[in-house]
This record gives structure tokens, sequence and C-alpha cells, in this order.
């Protein structure tokens, strides 16, 4: 996390930001201030993650520093640094919203257990806002459904725009193996709500980070206010955690039931993002106008062969790369439109790959982009792209003829080892290295049933055998085999074993008896 320091002896201000204790937390000091006028210019600059200020100081105190970060930083925790005897001090910092108070003298523990308190309520914070989505973005709950998820946890409903940062890299650089690039744009799209003072809702993919904006009464404002706040998130990005993402903006929604469709839209613009090129703001009621016939000829395309590779249809692969290269001429296309197609291509193909577990060949990566790039002839860049597309099926039908019992076996050895545990489909595809929606596919073909009966089934059996072996109530049984609503448990165990769990217990207890 990102401190600031504000403390008017020298020697305390120097003692509090040299502390080696910052680095063992990962903690890093933005800056420091001698007072509050000092520290208010540093706010706006450094856009730390915690203020940690004294609360007599000249100039400007901390309890005057704190109202005036509120008004340009509502969100920003601040922790006060104060003696014994200022109780009206302290009283006008918990008005203020103080997220901690250090009584001095103090002990580097005392800072850093403080700072670490207030990263577990972030953690809290972004796991609720992931919830919000699966629950609101999901197609799992019916509109009513969501209205009572919404009610219940005291969400007002509202207009909103949707924006999607994804990552731009390219497969086989340095950021696509980066398991933290994801946090970092998580980061610095939270920096750039903080410096707008805007209440911003996230949550990641497994290539980029939603991020639900509200909206205020102008459509109009909205509209510039969401492309001005996409600009902002490229930059941010890109000088904070030299990352480079895209960002996809949909249509003002009406109500956060909306979210779907949203996210729907925001999956177009990545689309066209990917013949648009890298750093792109692309919103979704814009895109008719900036996308050319061309543009729309080669993104059809592209999704074709992507379809034809998931399937490893290489007759298909062919045709299809005959027919976009005949209709991309037929509308007009330069060498250079065809080498940008190429390029998205290959692109869309190791997404592909990715979504199989296969990691595509960083040197075959490169070799290949750099033939689309020299060739003179555009029929010999056809048929370089043809030879690579069709080598990439190959994998991918070699991969399907082997995998699919393997993946399957290895979902239900997890399910059987940590049924108790929080399982989602989500991870356990990134613990298989597979797309979660390839893995879902594939569980229902092989065994006919979803993910999620697969795990209640584990469930259940592991009831069972509590119910007999081990002297508990039905809702410690529950929550001891992963259920949170021991309700929700007994309606399930009664509709699969056909009993409740205490008629069962009585049954099955006489048998054995």
């Amino acid at each position: 996390m990102r401190i600031l320091v504000v403390d008017d002896e020298s020697e305390i201000r120097d003692y509090l930001a040299g502390l080696p204790q910052w680095e063992q937390a990962r903690c890093t000091i933005v800056g420091t201030a001698a007072n509050g006028e000092e520290a208010l210019g540093l706010v706006e600059r450094t856009s730390p993650d915690v203020l940690l200020t004294d609360i007599r100081m000249p100039v400007m105190d901390g309890i005057a520093l704190a109202e005036a970060v509120r008004t340009t930083r509502p969100d920003l925790p601040i922790i006060f640094l104060t003696a014994h005897h200022e109780f009206e001090y302290a009283r006008q910092a918990v008005r203020l919203g103080a997220a901690d108070f250090i009584t001095k003298p103090f002990r580097p523990e005392d800072l850093v257990n403080a700072v670490e308190q207030l990263r577990a309520r972030e953690r809290d914070d972004w796991l609720e806002q992931d919830s919000f989505f699966m629950a609101i973005g999901g197609e799992t709950l019916a509109a009513e459904q969501k209205r009572e998820w919404l009610l219940g946890r005291g969400i007002e409903d509202g207009n909103f725009v949707l924006l999607y940062a994804e990552l731009d890299h390219a497969q086989g650089s340095p950021y696509s193996r980066n398991p933290f690039a994801l946090k970092q744009v998580r980061k610095a799209l939270e920096t750039v709500s903080k410096r707008e003072g805007t209440t911003v809702w996230m949550s990641e993919t497994a290539s980029g980070v939603y991020a639900l904006l509200p909206c205020r009464s102008d459509s109009e404002t909205d509209a510039s206010r969401s492309i001005g706040f996409a600009k902002r998130m490229i930059e941010a990005c890109e000088s904070q955690e030299e990352l480079s993402v895209s960002v996809g903006i949909s249509r003002t929604m009406a109500s956060f039931l909306d979210l779907p469709e949203a996210i729907g839209q925001t999956g177009v613009c990545m689309d066209y993002r990917m013949l648009l090129g890298k750093k792109t703001v692309l919103a979704f009621d814009a895109i008719e106008t900036i996308v050319s016939e061309k543009e729309k000829e080669s993104l059809s395309s592209v999704n074709r062969v992507a379809e034809l590779l998931r399937t490893g249809e290489t007759d298909g692969i062919r045709a299809s790369i005959s027919a976009a290269y005949r209709r991309m001429l037929s509308v007009g296309a330069s060498r250079k439109d065809i080498q940008h197609f190429c390029i998205g291509m290959i692109e869309r193909s190791e997404d592909v790959l990715l979504e199989f577990g296969i990691e595509p060949d960083a040197r075959t990566a490169v070799e290949i982009r750099e033939t689309m790039l020299s060739s003179l002839i555009l029929t010999d860049m056809m048929r370089s792209l043809e030879r690579y597309l069709l080598d990439n099926a190959e994998e991918i039908r070699r991969l399907l003829s082997q995998s699919p019992k393997r993946l399957v076996a290895e979902t239900k050895m997890i399910i059987d080892r940590e049924y108790a545990s929080e399982l989602t489909l989500q991870a356990v595809a990134k613990r298989l290295n597979v797309n979660y929606s390839y893995l879902s596919r594939l569980i229902k073909k092989e065994t006919g049933v979803n993910f999620t009966d697969m795990l209640w089934d584990c469930r259940i059996e592991a009831a069972k055998v509590k119910l007999l072996s081990d002297d508990l109530k039905a809702y410690e049984i529950a929550y001891a085999v992963g259920f949170k609503d021991s309700a929700h448990f007994s309606l399930l165990f009664k509709k699969m074993a056909g009993f409740t769990p205490s008629e069962y217990k009585r049954q099955a207890g006489g048998k054995l008896q």
C-alpha cells in the first residue's frame, strides 16, 4: 500500500518514513509533509492508499487536513497519531471517519498492524464486488431473485455505464505470464476513481477488469465522462504499472439488472479492438460509425475461424481463409489491411489455444508475425497464415481426442478432496489451466450433469457419512461439508437422498443396528 506521512516534527516524520517494517509489509512511502497544507498537494500528486497524519501541527492541523481531503478523496483511509489528552481532537476525527488512532508513544508494530487491517478490509471489499458481478451479471438468478439480492444488501438500483479494461499484451510477452497483472490493473483503476472521487465497483476476468461507473442525470455528460474515465484508466495502467490496456464502454444502462447485456456490449467492443490496435477506447454506441466495412468483414472471418479452431475442423479453416481473402479484396483492402487482418487472426488463434490450456510457442509467435509484416506477395502471406492456423487446429484436435476424460477425472478429484471449501467452476478451471466455459461444456457432455451438481452430490455423500459417524447436528454437518445455508442443505439432502437429514440418520442408524 502507498502511504503518505504527515508530521511537523522532522525526527518523527523521518522515523516513520524510514521504518524497515514497511518493506516487510509490502508498503511504500510515497511522500512526507510537515503540515496539512503541504500534504494536500502531495495527496493530489502521489495518490496514496493511506494517509498517516499527526493531529496537532502548524499552518494546517490534521483535522483541517482531513476535512479538506474528504472533499476530493472521501474514501481515503486516514490514520491519526494522537496524544492521550487530545480528546476533543479525537472526537472531531471520529466525525470525519478516521480509519484508526495510534496513541503516542507508539510502537512500529502498531502502525503496521493498522495498515494490515486496512488491507484486509480492502480484500473484503474486493470479494463483495466480485460477488455482485457473479450474482447480478450471471444467468443463474432470475430477475426477481437479483432484485432480492440487491435489496438484502442495501444496494440501491440505478443507471450505470460498464467499462472493461483488457490487457493488450501479445502472447508470449512477459506480461502474459505475469500473475499479478490484473491486480495491477485493478489498483490503477482504483487510483483513477479515488482521484475523481467516484465510487467504482470492479471485478476481474481471465484477461481484464470490469469497472461499473454510476451515472448522473445527463446522458451526454455520462458519455463524455465515461470516455474520459477510460482514457485516464489507460494512462494510469501505463504510467503506474507499465501495462498496456484497451477499454470497451457499454451504453448507459437503466438498471443493474441490465449488467449481463452491458457485459456483452463490452465484449463486442473488445472484438473490434483486436482490429483497431492497442490502447484503444471503444464505445459500443460508436462501433457502427468507426468500423469500416472491410474491418467488419475481417472481424466476421476471424470469429468464424476461431469457432472452427475450437473443433479442429481443418477443411473449414481452409475454406474460411480463402473466402476471407476474396472478401477482403472485394471491399478494397490494401496490403496493410490484409496484414492487419492476419495479425488479428493470429492473436485470436492464440487466445483459442489458451482456452484449451495450450501455451503458444513464443518463438513461433514472433516468426509468424515477422512473416506477415515482411511478405511482399499477398498470396504468400495468406498461405503462411493458413499453415499456422492448421498447425494450431491439429494441436487442439489431438488434445480433444485424449483430454476430456482426464479433465473431468481431475475435476472430480479436486471436488473429492476439497468439497468443504468454497469451490467454484472458475477456480477449478484456472487450476486445470483451461477456460471455464469449455470445462463446463465438457463436464456436461461427459457426465450429463453440471459442475454444481457434481459438487452438491459429493457434499451430500460426505454428509451421509458424517450423519452416521459424527455426533453433530444437521446444521453443523451442513457447514462442515461446505454449505453456507443449512435450510438449503436440508432441502437438497431430501431431494437427493429421499429423506431429511434427521430421517436419514434414524433410517440408516436402525439398519446398522
